[in-house]
């Protein structure tokens, strides 16, 4: 026969017993593993939440709603902050924007997948074959243990970045992008989040839609989106970045279609546009920096390039000087 535990142990067994089931669900310890089941949450997974995101000094409140369920992804975006309404739904990567004061909607397919938490548009493979992917300490976010993912640059052409991603679903909670001196340029953080069953589908429905019966409807963007032959290529792109989208666009106060070519290298996105310069005499490049936003512009002849996307000043020039007729 066993002895019955003394008091001290009794009090010992039910710390030990949790700690057991506690190890059992912190989850694999393979950073790739965590990767991987972080990208495939945000399509996967059903939740509906408030987000700040802060990207330089630009601050902007999002709620989101995202359903998943028979093969489809259903998704509703509304920003909080602005003077003007705005609304997105998107049905798989087909998205429809409403813009309520002018009753037009606008459809337009999704080029590249940012819309946190959904910043992740490549397989955990591509991004590592770009970023050094460790995992960092876990953190209690919104009631929800979560664990950082850090996904350092192999080189100098695009920045640091931070993901956490929750235990159990595997949903990125907290997103933050740094600098060279690693100083935080861009965040995104839940400040209230339901998941899984909690998420409501009555929250997809367009609050604009029954306000008026007589929407516009402009197909422009998803017609423009199509690809199409530019007769421009970029011929020294980053190692890991690679063209998703070419496609011929009109843009507002353009006389002239613009030339738009977008690379991406599944986390960092950048667009380059061509048109005709309104200054051939101008040769002098420009650039600017706000957070991870970077612009630089680049006269070449009777042409004018520029490079808008989010990554270092160094990189837009490099491909912005790479640009030339295919």
């Amino acid at each position: 026969m066993r002895s019955a535990p003394t008091p001290g142990v009794r009090r010992i067994l039910p710390a030990l017993a949790l700690g057991f089931a506690c190890s059992a669900q912190a989850g694999p310890s393979d950073p790739m593993a965590w990767l991987q089941r972080a990208t495939q949450a945000s399509r996967q997974a059903s939740y509906e939440g408030v987000y700040v995101h802060t990207n330089g000094d630009r601050i902007s409140t999002v709620r989101v709603t995202h359903i998943t369920g028979q093969g489809e992804e259903h998704e509703r975006i509304e920003p909080l902050d602005g003077p003007d309404s705005l609304e997105i739904v998107r049905r798989n990567d087909e998205m429809f924007c409403r813009f309520p004061d002018a009753k037009t909607v606008r459809l337009d397919p999704r080029v590249t997948n940012r819309f946190f938490p959904s910043i992740v548009a490549a397989s955990a493979e591509t991004i590592s074959a770009s970023y050094n992917v460790k995992l960092g300490k876990t953190e209690r976010v919104l009631g929800y243990e979560c664990q950082w993912i850090r996904l350092d640059p192999k080189d100098g052409m695009r920045f640091p970045q931070r993901l956490c991603s929750e235990m159990n679903s595997g949903l990125i909670l907290r997103a933050k992008v740094l600098n060279g001196e690693r100083q935080v340029i861009e965040q995104y953080s839940f400040t209230d989040l339901k998941l899984g069953p909690q998420a409501s589908r009555t929250d997809l429905k367009s609050i604009f839609r029954a306000r008026s019966r007589q929407w516009l409807s402009d197909g422009s963007p998803r017609d423009e989106a199509a690809n199409a032959e530019t007769g421009w290529s970029v011929t020294r792109a980053p190692a890991g970045f690679s063209k998703v989208a070419e496609l011929k666009r009109t843009l507002p106060g353009r006389a002239q279609p613009v030339s738009q070519i977008v690379l991406t290298d599944g986390l960092a996105s950048m667009s380059v546009f061509v048109e005709p310069n309104p200054s051939p005499s101008r040769t002098a490049e420009a650039s600017s920096e706000d957070g991870t936003t970077t612009f630089f512009v680049r006269p070449m002849g009777d042409q004018l390039v520029t490079v808008l996307g989010e990554v270092p000043v160094a990189t837009a020039q490099q491909v912005a000087r790479s640009v030339s007729r295919r």
